[in-house]
């Protein structure tokens, strides 16, 4: 939130001063930090059979993130958006409170349509949607050993706004909405006796909100 105050503060002096408009199409670059927030949900099976009263948390992440887009028209652009891959937590909830079940590290993507609303000057809101593709680079096994996740496909919707100091160079921020489910199975370690080494496996929603702010270039 204070991120996006000081924008918006930026823009309205900026308008003030009476910048002159950024180009309208071509191709720009998103540079900037990305915080992504999880709300995860889990059905989890052992030895076959659902595990009532259990769920998992992922921890949240921060990370670089870059973008690359284009104008298709002064109002249409097309974004293309990459992060470092960072790792995330897995722990138990429910009945498996008190289980770090293993660690997943992924490389986050989305590719999005979004219209920009350019008549207010310097500060530019924007409204977008698109798809999202999740790639599991590597795990690490604690409570669940050989632990496997799928790759993922989802839908994710963005919002935000570009306020412009110059004809080129401004600020961003945009909050996007991810929805995506995989698949993650493994089993139990020996050393948890409630589950005796079983064999695990999972549905799991990961929806996370992601907060993304940096600095936009326009060529």
């Amino acid at each position: 939130m204070t991120t996006a105050l000081v924008l918006l503060a930026m823009a309205g002096q900026a308008v003030q001063a009476g910048e002159s408009s950024p180009p309208s199409s071509g191709f720009y670059v998103n540079l900037g930090a990305a915080g992504i927030l999880f709300d995860t949900d889990a059905s989890i099976n052992a030895a076959g059979r659902p595990l009532p009263g259990s769920n998992l948390h992922a921890s949240n992440n921060v990370t670089l993130g870059f973008g690359v887009g284009y104008y298709l028209t002064p109002n249409v652009s097309l974004l293309a958006l990459l992060g470092v891959p960072p790792a995330t937590t897995l722990t138990g909830r429910g009945n498996l409170s008190g289980l770090t079940l293993g660690k997943v590290t992924y490389g986050p993507s989305m590719l999005t349509a979004n219209y920009h609303f350019r008549q207010f000057g310097a500060f530019q809101p924007f409204l977008g949607a698109g798809i999202t593709y999740t790639v599991v680079f590597g795990t690490k096994d604690t409570a669940i050993v050989n632990l496997r996740v799928s790759n993922s496909i989802g839908a994710v919707i963005r919002g935000g706004f570009d306020v412009m100091f110059a004809d080129r160079w401004g600020a961003f921020f945009s909050v996007s909405k991810i929805f995506v489910t995989t698949k993650a199975s493994g089993n139990a370690n020996p050393a948890v006796p409630a589950l005796g080494g079983a064999p695990v496996s999972a549905h799991v929603s990961f929806d996370p909100l992601v907060l993304f702010s940096g600095i936009t270039y326009r060529f």
